[in-house]
């Protein structure tokens, strides 16, 4: 590591607090994640790179463990899928998984609909992103009944299929809702949000 200086800036101001050496703030980092498991770390410039949606803003903040990226005002509604439930007879069950990825996403989009919100930002931003966090546990109950070693290739690949399906199938159960709800949508309610899901 170079151990050189640079700023501390102010986010909102963007003025410069303070200048710090490298070497003395990533010791700091460190001592405090083994002391008590804090701070932990978020890079706002690379979030804003794969920034699905830009014209939106930027984003400047996640939820309390940093997995939801929020622009201001966004509040956190997440959910998970057990991925030890979907394996039967030693293999994945890719239309029960499917089925529940999809209802998961209406059933969170509901939880929006459903929700009172403490003051008003929180609410208008919330209703008009529905941005939802769909998440899973259980993964490594799911590797033992599929009979793969955790810490293998197989592993990494199955964790990489999953999560491609998830994404894309709560993405696409995502645009079925706009094209039934009409939403998301601006303050007009007149021109839909721009987004292209990155599937590969």
């Amino acid at each position: 590591m170079e151990d050189r200086e640079f700023p501390l800036i102010n986010p909102r101001t963007k003025e410069i607090v303070r200048r710090i050496r490298a070497k003395e703030l990533f010791e700091k980092i460190a001592y405090q994640a083994w002391k008590n498991g804090e701070p932990g770390l978020i890079f706002f410039d690379t979030v804003n790179r794969f920034n699905p949606t830009p014209k939106l803003g930027e984003i400047r903040s996640t939820n309390p463990c940093g997995e939801v990226p929020l622009l201001p005002y966004e509040s956190c509604n997440l959910g998970s899928i057990n991925l030890s439930k979907f394996v039967s007879n030693g293999k994945i069950d890719w239309k029960r998984l499917e089925y529940v990825v999809r209802v998961a996403t209406r059933f969170l989009d509901n939880v929006i609909e459903a929700s009172d919100f403490p003051i008003s930002e929180i609410n208008e931003a919330t209703r008009r992103t529905r941005k939802i966090g769909l998440g899973v546990m259980g993964f490594a109950d799911m590797l033992i009944k599929l009979g793969i070693r955790y810490d293998s290739e197989d592993a990494l690949k199955i964790a990489e299929k999953v999560m491609e399906r998830i994404s894309y199938w709560s993405m696409d159960e995502s645009v079925n809702l706009s094209l039934e709800r009409g939403i998301p949508y601006s303050r007009s309610r007149s021109r839909k949000l721009e987004y292209t899901p990155k599937i590969s």
